[in-house]
């Protein structure tokens, strides 16, 4: 995948109308349960770990530290879409395992899919038959 097409997959993981992160918490109303507050802070520092691990590898720049997931989600799809063909196939190591940086991005948006159906499934009220 060419860094265009990374930052296309994270955008839509984390932004599009529909199943992504942003849609997921729009089904919060009021005060989040607490798992998915915890699930919220879970992807902040999961994804700002993601980026530690590239800059590592690249010398690309750090997430700043005062944004919120919302904020951070905008910043590594702009990350994304300047990273070179060169440093995509860079090798980065990631909690025990050897990926490429494209590799890592993408378990990024599974990632960040992944919870964000969780927490769609956590602020659906209960259906009533």
């Amino acid at each position: 995948m060419t860094s265009a097409e990374l930052a296309q997959l994270l955008s839509e993981a984390n932004s599009a109308d529909w199943e992504s992160l942003a849609s997921a918490l729009k089904l919060a109303d009021g005060q989040p349960p607490p798992r998915v507050a915890w699930l919220v802070q879970h992807l902040s520092v999961t994804k700002r770990g993601h980026w530690e691990a590239i800059a590592a590898t690249l010398g690309t720049p750090l997430p700043p530290p005062e944004l919120n997931l919302n904020g951070l989600c905008l910043w590594e799809v702009g990350q994304a879409q300047v990273l070179s063909a060169e440093g995509l196939a860079a090798p980065v190591d990631y909690s025990g395992a050897r990926l490429s940086v494209a590799e890592l991005l993408r378990l990024n948006a599974r990632h960040t899919v992944w919870h964000a159906g969780q927490i769609a499934a956590l602020c659906r009220g209960p259906r009533l038959a």
